[in-house]
């Protein structure tokens, strides 16, 4: 009963959400979903920082690097050749500053951790999310964009349920205890049902199975993203990145599948858009 009643409450959170977007689309169009991301974005940087540098009591680097993942994910966002600039640029503005502001401590394994966590978090929380606000800017946006999205949580629902009702084989139970075989199996079905969906409904002048295909590869590599959150939690003894959707945790919590799936579908885009022309 109490499993059933956490994913009512995921369910009721998840629409909240949904109706926020959609109300932001309806006011603004485009502008307001990528106001959706970029928000997104700021939170899921916050939250990360409460993952990787928890224990750090340094105010002044943990500000510079939500700046940093900032500037990454609006260099990112403006031009895909900018972004790989800017996000290299931002791990030595910030490998420095480490340098500078820590060296007199001695203590170089930690700051070389330190260097290392914060490229990954420019990585995890700047370029990343700016893949999935470049989709709202190629050709048929707002379509691949429900795409993503309708890949991505359908997979995780569809996990969800089948991991409750046939759930017995753990896939990697030291990294996130509660996810098995059967569940993953049931969510690839459910992300392959939404790529399905998606091209009978918006985006029919693509072949069907290339945009399954894309769906599968996207779904798979969503519920890596989730497990890659859980070792980052797990790691950081964290339950939750953060408070903001009862059932869900964090928005980082919501959004890692998509993180982790936004690059793939970017690209898969750019392919079909390719041999279409």
């Amino acid at each position: 009963m109490t499993t059933w009643k956490s994913f009512l409450t995921r369910a009721i959170s998840a629409l909240i959400a949904l109706a926020i977007i959609i109300g932001l689309y309806l006011s603004l169009n485009l502008t307001g979903l990528k106001i959706a991301v970029a928000f997104a974005m700021v939170m899921s940087a916050w939250e990360l920082l409460g993952i990787l540098f928890h224990k750090e009591q340094s105010q002044f680097l943990k500000y510079l690097f939500l700046a940093l993942a900032s500037v990454v994910f609006a260099a990112t966002a403006a031009s895909l050749s900018v972004g790989s600039l800017a996000y290299s640029l931002a791990a030595i503005v910030f490998a420095i500053s480490v340098l500078w502001s820590r060296h007199k401590e001695g203590h170089l394994e930690e700051m070389a951790l330190y260097q290392s966590k914060a490229a990954l978090g420019l990585f995890y929380t700047g370029l990343l999310p700016a893949f999935a606000f470049r989709i709202l800017d190629q050709a048929y946006g707002l379509s691949w964009f429900i795409f993503l999205l309708a890949v991505v949580f359908a997979g995780d629902t569809m996990a969800y349920v089948f991991g409750v009702l046939l759930g017995k084989n753990k896939m990697m139970p030291n990294v996130s205890p509660k996810k098995s075989w059967q569940g993953s199996a049931g969510g690839l079905v459910g992300s392959a049902l939404a790529g399905y969906l998606c091209w009978h409904f918006l985006l029919d002048q693509y072949p069907v199975s290339a945009l399954v295909v894309l769906a599968l590869i996207a779904g798979f590599l969503g519920q890596c993203g989730d497990f890659f959150e859980s070792l980052l939690k797990r790691v950081a003894d964290v339950k939750d990145s953060g408070k903001i959707m009862p059932g869900h945790g964090g928005v980082l919590d919501r959004i890692d599948g998509v993180l982790f799936a936004s690059p793939v579908v970017l690209t898969g885009i750019l392919i079909l858009s390719h041999l279409s022309s």
